[in-house]
């Protein structure tokens, strides 16, 4: 048994042997796949080494536009004044402007107290005039009262003018009677 015990065992692994050969021929052999990894890994070597000596050219040239943007920093700080010094000459010229606008906000002040007494002085005193349709109504009944007045003034004049001049129609000589009677008054002086 013995006997058989171990052919079963060697039925078993030759079966056993066959199924990795059989598995074997569908693989590549060691040293196909030693080929396949060192080509995979140098293309993928090859792409590292590529990727990497553009990424050190890229760093060398930013680092040049940091270093110019550096230099051109600094110039640029040479000129221009520090944060304090700006800040005082701000807080100067709010300052300046502060104390002017007080002022003139002041003077504005003062101008209104003015006005608004001027304004209290001219109500005032409006209070006490009267208004204009009264001032003209009071000229109108003036002016009519007294050119009525001189109306009828005027007309006692021509009525009593008419009146002498008829009276003294026959009393009185006419222009052309006197003048006769002052040249014969001539005449008879010149002939004298």
């Amino acid at each position: 048994d013995a006997h058989a015990k171990f052919a079963a065992a060697h039925g078993k692994q030759a079966k056993d042997l066959d199924g990795l050969k059989a598995l074997h021929a569908h693989h590549a052999t060691m040293a196909e796949r030693l080929s396949y990894l060192e080509a995979a890994l140098g293309d993928s070597a090859d792409k590292h080494a590529e990727e990497l000596r553009q990424l050190k050219a890229a760093h060398a040239s930013h680092a040049e536009t940091a270093a110019k943007h550096g230099r051109d920093l600094a110039a640029a700080l040479q000129h221009h004044a520090t944060v304090g010094e700006r800040l005082d000459y701000v807080e100067k010229l709010l300052g300046d402007s502060a104390d002017r606008h007080a002022a003139e906000v002041e003077a504005l002040r003062a101008a209104h107290e003015r006005h608004a007494q001027d304004m209290a002085g001219v109500l005032k005193t409006h209070a006490f005039h009267a208004t204009l349709p009264e001032r003209i109504a009071f000229l109108e009944k003036k002016l009519g009262d007294s050119a009525d007045k001189h109306a009828k003034e005027i007309q006692a004049l021509r009525d009593a003018h008419d009146q002498h001049s008829r009276s003294t129609e026959d009393t009185h000589a006419t222009m052309e009677e006197r003048i006769n009677y002052v040249e014969k008054l001539l005449g008879d002086s010149a002939d004298k």
